[in-house]
């Protein structure tokens, strides 16, 4: 005797060699003996052979038509067996019952399995909605097919450039984009981006890179939503001082300034003034997440992307012509020795009197302009002659500062290497600032390390941090700051 049986998901038969109440020990046509339960047994028959009666099962079952099986089926669970002899004819042979087996198995669109050999009829929403649903697939199965062949042909289909950056470097496997890209790889045998490049998707080395760069750091978008700055409430006293900044002129984000008090009078108070927009931003706050999640200003030349959006920048940027609300250190010095006798820090509000710009004044803010009264240039630019006293006393400050600092540090700085400047050429003053293309002229120029104006910033930074970390460490509290 041979039997028909189900075991994990697959129909087998075989010749029954023994066979207990619960259990029965099958011999395959490999030779292969298996233990079958009673329970997965659903046909028993003498003939025809095994094989023979699965190939005729499987033929059979291509000649039923789902739909009208579905229609002879009853609302209640059912058999296979009943169902065939439903279909064919009340004696329904034994090719036909397997038939009807293999048949409903294969749809269970139409068809749930209640059991070993038991299904019940899907209702028909449902039987619409998985129709609907194979059929789109086969769609799918073909645009993959089309675009393979567009991508092997050398040409790149839209939807396959509009993914491009996606399918290389953070694909959705189950794309049909991706899909695609990967069956036209294998089928022409050339890595998926030499396939996209010769198929003219990456028409810009740049625009490549560029593109990859924004999609590994900023996957949703590099834009803002739309928030508010919020106002600073506290009522900030005014400053007595007439301060200025120094950056280059690319520079939006202007977060300090300097100024200067008392010269000829034995004392100096130097002031450094950082922008203050902790006053308004809480916490927790919209602003405060944009920031967390961005925690810097991308730089490259010609170009930055932000950490926040230009108009909350704009807010409390240390712009000239405003009083800015800002944390100040004021830094009294001896005139005479430059020795520090005191510093005090404050908030308030700052006048801001000129946004000074290195690239524009290096060189009229030279060593011997700084250290020679009679030196003179010729046409200096505004505000430099009203400002030069102040900027000569810090540079001279910067200049004893730097060398105190190279004493504990037990060696001088060196400047012998030339800072670059790079500065893209835009073909019109309304695209400076905007995204570049990769087309645009890079000018490649040379700054000195270590310039004046540079120093000077940097020396009044350095003092500012190194005073208020010891102030920190004085009333024990911890504290992050570079």
């Amino acid at each position: 005797m041979f039997v028909l049986f189900e075991e994990a998901g697959k129909f087998m038969a075989g010749r029954v060699l023994s066979e207990a109440e619960s259990s029965a020990q099958v011999e395959l046509d490999s030779g292969k003996r298996v233990k079958v339960k009673a329970a997965n047994i659903l046909l028993r028959f003498e003939k025809p052979s095994p094989a023979q009666m699965l190939a005729a099962a499987q033929a059979v079952s291509q000649t039923i038509e789902l739909e009208l099986a579905w229609e002879f089926s009853p609302d209640e669970e059912f058999g296979f067996a009943d169902l065939a002899r439903d279909y064919f004819s009340a004696n329904a042979t034994l090719d036909q019952q397997a038939g009807m087996l293999v048949r409903l198995f294969e749809a269970p669109h139409y068809f749930r399995r209640a059991g070993k050999g038991r299904f019940r009829k899907a209702p028909a929403d449902i039987i619409a909605q998985a129709l609907a649903a194979i059929e789109k697939k086969k769609q799918i199965v073909l645009q993959i097919a089309q675009w393979a062949g567009e991508l092997g042909a050398g040409q790149c289909p839209e939807p396959i450039r509009e993914q491009l950056y996606k399918i290389l470097f953070k694909p959705d496997k189950n794309a049909p984009e991706y899909k695609a890209v990967v069956e036209a790889s294998r089928a022409t045998h050339t890595a998926p981006l030499d396939l996209l490049q010769k198929a003219g998707a990456i028409a810009s080395p740049y625009q490549f890179h560029w593109k990859r760069f924004l999609l590994e750091n900023f996957p949703k978008g590099t834009g803002f939503p739309n928030l508010a700055a919020p106002a600073i409430a506290d009522e900030l006293p005014l400053a007595t001082v007439q301060a200025f900044s120094i950056d280059d002129s690319a520079t939006t984000e202007i977060d300090d300034a300097l100024s200067v008090q008392g010269l000829g009078s034995g004392t100096v108070t130097v002031g450094i003034h950082i922008a203050a927009p902790a006053l308004a931003v809480l916490p927790g706050s919209p602003i405060d997440q944009l920031g967390r999640a961005r925690l810097s200003t991308v730089y490259m030349p010609g170009y930055k992307v932000t950490m926040l959006p230009d108009a909350v920048v704009q807010t409390y940027t240390l712009m000239e012509g405003r009083d800015c609300p800002s944390v100040s250190l004021y830094v009294t010095f001896d005139e005479a020795t430059l020795e520090i006798r005191g510093s005090e820090t404050r908030l308030e509000r700052v006048p801001i009197a000129h946004n000074l710009r290195h690239d524009q004044l290096d060189t009229t803010v030279t060593v011997p302009w700084l250290e020679d009264s009679s030196f003179q240039h010729e046409n200096e630019p505004q505000p430099l002659p009203a400002l030069r006293k102040q900027l000569s006393f810090l540079y001279q400050l910067a200049n004893n500062l730097k060398a105190k600092r190279e004493i504990v540090r037990g060696k001088p700085e060196t400047f012998n290497r030339p800072d670059y400047n790079f500065r893209l050429v835009r073909e019109s003053t309304e695209a400076q600032g905007t995204e570049p293309f990769g087309h645009e002229e890079v000018q490649i120029s040379t700054r000195q390390r270590g310039a004046p104006l540079d120093l000077i910033v940097a020396e009044a930074m350095i003092l500012a941090n190194s005073t208020w970390g010891n102030w920190m460490a004085e009333l024990g509290v911890p504290g992050i700051y570079r």
